[in-house]
C-alpha cells in the first residue's frame, strides 16, 4: 500500500514537473523574444518591433497554459503563494505584451512622423506637411488608447495581488525591490496613457485644425529663479494653423513693459523685496507659484499694453528647455550667430547658456536693440532645423519636448478650458495640486538681479515622524552651496555679466492645510505662517554669497491622521536644477535622488 502511495506521489510529482518545466522554457523563450522587441524599439525599427511582440506573447500563453495545470497545488501552504505568483506574473505579462501590441499599432500609421522604421500613412509632402496630416488623424487613436489602458489595468490586478514581502531583498536580484519597482512602474504608466487621452483629443484643435491659434511665447532665465520658473526675459507671439507655426516678432519684456497704458500698483512682496518697483511690471508678475495664478496676473497686465493681441494662451519655456533641444539638434545659425552646446569658460557654461544671458544682462543698449529678436528667430530656426532633420533625429526631438513638459521647462496656459483641463490631467500646466495626503513645495524667488541659480546647489532632506498625540511630525533640511567665485556687479560695470552675484531669496514652503510651525532657523526675516492656494505657506527671506554655504531647517507639525499608509506629494519647482532629496519616512529611507519631476512617496505602516 505505502508502495502505491509513493508510486502516485511520484508520478504527481512528474507530472506536475513536466507542466512546470514547459512553462519555465516558453517563459524564458518569450523573455528572449521580449529582450528582442525591447532593443527593436531602441533602434526606431517599429516592424521589427511587432514581429518579437507577437512571439513574446505566443511563448507566454504557451507558458500560461502549462501553468493552469499547477493550480490544484496552491492549496499548498507556502508553495500555494508562488504557484499562484508565477500564474500571476505570466498573466500580467500576457496583458502587457497586449498593451504593446495595441500601442504599436496605434502609432504605426504615424511611423514616418515619429521618425521610426516602419511603413506610415503620411509619407508625401514635406515633414511639416506630414505631422498637420498626422495631427489630423490624432482622434483615430483615441479608441486604441482605451484598449492599452483595459490591458495595463488587468496588469496591475494581477501584479497587484503578489506580495513583495514573500520575496526577500537578500537573495540574488533583490527580488522584492523589482517586484515593488513593478508595481510603480505601472501604475505610472497606466496613469499617463489614461491622463493622455483627454490631451490627444484636443491636441489637433490646439495646433489650429479647426481656427488658427495664436500663442504668446515667454523665455522665462531659471538662472534667475523666480516661482514659476524664472525671470521673464523676452516674448515672441506665434501663430498656428493646421501644425504650420510661423513666428510673429519678438520682443524684449522691458519694451513691453514700457508700453503699459495702466500701472497696477507693487504687491507686498515686491514692496518689502524690491522697494525700487513702485508698481507690478509684467516682468515680475509670476509671483504666484500656481502657474494659471501667475499666468492670468500676466495676462490682465498684457491687455494694458499699447501693442496687445488676442491669444489663445500662453506658453512659457525656460533656457534648459533651449539647450536640451540644441543638444538634439546641433548648432543653430541665428542673428548672424552660430549658438552650440560648447562650455564657454567664462561662465563655466554651454555658449548658448552664455548668449542669452549676454542677451538678459550685458549693459550694452545697443546690442540688446539689435538682438530683440532672438526668441522668436530662436524657436523659428530650431523648428526649421527639426523639420529639415533626418527622421531618425525625431524620436530625440519629440523625448526632448515631453521631458521638457515633465521637468517643467515648458509650461501651458491654454484660455480654451477643455485644453486647459487636458493639459492639467498630464501635469503640463505648472499647478499646484490639492492631494489627499502629506504635501509639500518649495518655492523661491530670487531676487538679487544675479543668475546666481546657475551655479548654486542644494540638498532637501525631510525627516517624517509619529507625534505623540498622532499627527506627524516633520523636518526639514534645505543645505545649500554655492561653489562660484563673485562677478563684477555693480550698476557701474561698463560690460561684463553679473552671473554670479549675491543671491537673496524670498522662500516659501507649501505644506497641508493646518500645519503648525514649531521652530525654524537660517533666514534672515524669521519664518511666519500664512495660507495660499489652501496650503499653510512657510515664509522667509536669505541671502547666500558665492562661495559661500547656508542651511535651512524647519520644524513642523501636520494634522493628518496616520492609517495604513503614509502619502507623501512632492511638487517641484519649475526651473530649479542641481537639487537632490532624501526621505525619511518612520524610518524607511529612500536614497537621495535628483529632483527633477513631481513624486509621490509611499510608506506601509
Amino acid at each position: 500500500m505505502k508502495r502505491k502511495i509513493l508510486f502516485i506521489v511520484v508520478l504527481i510529482i512528474i507530472f506536475f514537473g513536466f507542466f512546470a518545466i514547459s512553462a519555465g522554457l516558453s517563459a524564458k523563450a518569450g523573455i528572449t523574444f521580449a529582450k528582442k522587441a525591447a532593443q527593436a524599439v531602441k533602434q526606431q525599427d517599429l516592424e521589427s518591433a511587432k514581429t518579437n511582440l507577437q512571439n513574446t506573447k505566443k511563448q507566454l500563453k504557451n507558458s500560461q497554459k502549462s501553468l493552469i495545470v499547477l493550480t490544484p497545488l496552491r492549496i499548498i501552504p507556502l508553495a500555494g503563494w508562488y504557484i499562484a505568483d508565477a500564474q500571476r506574473g505570466i498573466s500580467a505579462a500576457v496583458s502587457g505584451v497586449s498593451a504593446a501590441q495595441t500601442l504599436t499599432e496605434a502609432i504605426t500609421p504615424y511611423a514616418d512622423v515619429l521618425g521610426l522604421k516602419g511603413e506610415g500613412a503620411f509619407l508625401g509632402g514635406t515633414a511639416q506637411e506630414r505631422l498637420a496630416v498626422a495631427i489630423e488623424t490624432l482622434s483615430k487613436v483615441t479608441p486604441q488608447l482605451e484598449q492599452v489602458g483595459k490591458d495595463l489595468k488587468l496588469v496591475r490586478g494581477e501584479i497587484d495581488q503578489v506580495q513583495s514581502w514573500r520575496y526577500p531583498n537578500f537573495l540574488p536580484g533583490k527580488p522584492g525591490e523589482k517586484i515593488k519597482l513593478a508595481k510603480d512602474s505601472i501604475d505610472q504608466i497606466e496613469s499617463f496613457i489614461v491622463d493622455a487621452k483627454p490631451l490627444i483629443e484636443v491636441l489637433p484643435d490646439i495646433m489650429g485644425q479647426n481656427k488658427e491659434r495664436k500663442y504668446l511665447v515667454l523665455l522665462q532665465n531659471d538662472k534667475e529663479l523666480r516661482p514659476t520658473g524664472g525671470f521673464i526675459t523676452a516674448y515672441a507671439i506665434f501663430r498656428v494653423n493646421k501644425g504650420d507655426i510661423q513666428s510673429e516678432g519678438s520682443e524684449d519684456i522691458y519694451r513691453l513693459d514700457a508700453s503699459l497704458t495702466k500701472k497696477l500698483p507693487a504687491p507686498a512682496p515686491i514692496k518689502k523685496y524690491l522697494p525700487s518697483e513702485k508698481y507690478l511690471n509684467l516682468r515680475d508678475s509670476n509671483l504666484s507659484p500656481d502657474y494659471l495664478a501667475s499666468m492670468q496676473q500676466f495676462e490682465q497686465l498684457y491687455n494694458f499694453t499699447s501693442g496687445k493681441k488676442d491669444i489663445d494662451g500662453i506658453i512659457t519655456l525656460n533656457t534648459q528647455f533651449v539647450l536640451n533641444m540644441m543638444k538634439a539638434l546641433g548648432p543653430i545659425e541665428a542673428l548672424g550667430t552660430k549658438f552650440t552646446t560648447d562650455e564657454v569658460s567664462a561662465c563655466g557654461c554651454p555658449q548658448i547658456i552664455y548668449e542669452l544671458e549676454k542677451y538678459a544682462d550685458e549693459p550694452v543698449a545697443f546690442e540688446k536693440g539689435d538682438r530683440k529678436g532672438i526668441i522668436g528667430v530662436l524657436m523659428q530656426q530650431m523648428m526649421a532645423k527639426t523639420f529639415a532633420a533626418p527622421k531618425s533625429a525625431w524620436p530625440n526631438v519629440f523625448g526632448t519636448v515631453i521631458s521638457s513638459l515633465q521637468q517643467k521647462d515648458i509650461l501651458l496656459y491654454l484660455k480654451d478650458q477643455k485644453s486647459q483641463s487636458a493639459v492639467e490631467k498630464i501635469n503640463f500646466a505648472g499647478r499646484i495640486y490639492d492631494y489627499d495626503g502629506d504635501y509639500i513645495h518649495i518655492n523661491e524667488a530670487n531676487f538679487g538681479g544675479a543668475k546666481s541659480n546657475m551655479y548654486i546647489e542644494s540638498k532637501v532632506k525631510q525627516v517624517v515622524t509619529k507625534g505623540k498625540d498622532g499627527k506627524i511630525n516633520e523636518k526639514l533640511t534645505i543645505d545649500y552651496k554655492y561653489p562660484r567665485a563673485g562677478d563684477n556687479c555693480s550698476l557701474e560695470r561698463k560690460g561684463g555679466l553679473c552671473l554670479a552675484g549675491i543671491y537673496k531669496s524670498w522662500i516659501r514652503i507649501y505644506v497641508p492645510k493646518g500645519s503648525t510651525l514649531i521652530k525654524a532657523s537660517g533666514t534672515e526675516v524669521p519664518i511666519t505662517a500664512s495660507e495660499d492656494l489652501t496650503k499653510t505657506v512657510f515664509e522667509g527671506f536669505f541671502t547666500l554669497r558665492p562661495q559661500g554655504t547656508g542651511k535651512i531647517e524647519i520644524e513642523y507639525s501636520v494634522p493628518l491622521k496616520l492609517d495604513k499608509t503614509y502619502k507623501l506629494l512632492i511638487q517641484k519647482q519649475p526651473g530649479v536644477a542641481k537639487q537632490t532629496y532624501e526621505i525619511d519616512a518612520f524610518g524607511k529611507k529612500q536614497k537621495a535622488f535628483p529632483f527633477t519631476v513631481d513624486k509621490q512617496f509611499e510608506v506601509k505602516l
